[in-house]
């Protein structure tokens, strides 16, 4: 044991021994990395060969006189033209020729965003992965797994990936509380169940998370009128009559009578007031909804919880306008 300690021994034994101690430690540190990089192009390689398909222009792509930035840009032309398998191909080879992460980052969330609008979820999901395996910390491929996730309708997963956003000083918790709401709403529990634990949920000034659980489970807990108005014109039933809102819309499709209103009444809806004037002047007259990402500025004609433009959340405004109505 003596001879490991250098004081015992002359100086330069010493000297010589930890000498050969950091030359055999950079040696394995450099066969590690060249291991490690082995392994890494290997790696790389299966995934390209996996999602790649024959084509007779790979050599002319492959041509090292075309730069990366060539590429991308000649991959984005193909992605605006709506012709996914061209862009694919071109953002495979460029993958293939990087060396750079950052370059490799890019082409992964690129390829990401075109199997995604493709309808490839799973092929999204697995090149979203591998951005994160690059850099864990990536909120844009973070974002876009969220929503693949919540597509694929794997909500625990999701409910992961907001907690990575949550930490990276995001925003989510009311979308957390909604993901929860769709996987109960999706388990077995019998209604009565979901219900129980649905009203467990912090549903405070969580607009998405009060109309899934009035257009789900008819259950009215205080939702403002602008965020259901549209579930209550597919319905006949009358509520919440002490609320000005709610009293002129069911004033307004005739569910309530003049005898019901009071006499200081006043419409301050000015499509409600339309809306009951031409009825009552013979009109044929319907309300028509429309719905607004105030994110992205997108006009649906369906309502979203995640704007399918953006894929943000919490995001719909709900449009009300009167039309007229030739079927009536």
């Amino acid at each position: 044991m003596d001879f490991f300690f250098v004081e015992y021994r002359d100086p330069l034994v010493g000297l010589i021994i930890l000498t050969v101690l950091i030359f055999v430690v950079s040696v394995a540190n450099h066969a590690w990395k060249l291991f490690a990089n082995k392994d890494k192009e290997q790696k790389l390689e299966k995934f390209i060969k996996k999602f790649e398909i024959d084509n007779i222009h790979k050599d002319l792509l492959r041509n090292e006189r075309l730069s990366f930035g060539n590429l991308s840009f000649l991959a984005d032309i193909f992605t605006k033209s709506g012709e996914f398998e061209k862009a694919t191909q071109i953002y495979l080879i460029a993958l293939e020729k990087s060396k750079d992460k950052n370059e490799q980052e890019f082409i992964f969330i690129a390829l990401a965003n075109i199997y995604f609008k493709a309808g490839f979820l799973e092929r999204a999901k697995e090149v979203l992965l591998q951005a994160l395996k690059l850099r864990p910390r990536n909120i844009e491929a973070l974002k876009l797994l969220k929503i693949v996730y919540l597509k694929l309708k794997a909500y625990k997963e999701n409910l992961e990936i907001l907690e990575c956003l949550f930490e990276l000083g995001e925003e989510v918790e009311k979308e957390q509380e909604f993901i929860k709401a769709l996987n109960l709403h999706a388990s077995n529990l019998n209604n009565e169940e979901k219900k129980q634990k649905l009203l467990e949920l912090k549903m405070s000034n969580n607009t998405m998370l009060g109309r899934f659980i009035f257009e789900k489970y008819s259950l009215f807990l205080g939702q403002n009128f602008n965020d259901i108005c549209d579930l209550l014109y597919k319905q006949d039933q009358v509520f919440n009559l002490e609320n000005q809102e709610f009293l002129e819309f069911f004033y307004a499709l005739g569910y309530i009578s003049k005898d019901q209103i009071p006499s200081h009444f006043v419409f301050k809806n000015s499509n409600l007031k339309m809306l009951k004037i031409l009825r009552e002047n013979s009109f044929k007259a319907r309300l028509e909804f429309s719905y607004r990402c105030s994110e992205c500025k997108n006009i649906m004609p369906l309502f979203f919880y995640h704007c399918p433009m953006c894929y943000e959340f919490n995001t719909c405004k709900i449009i009300c306008e009167v039309k007229n109505d030739e079927m009536c």
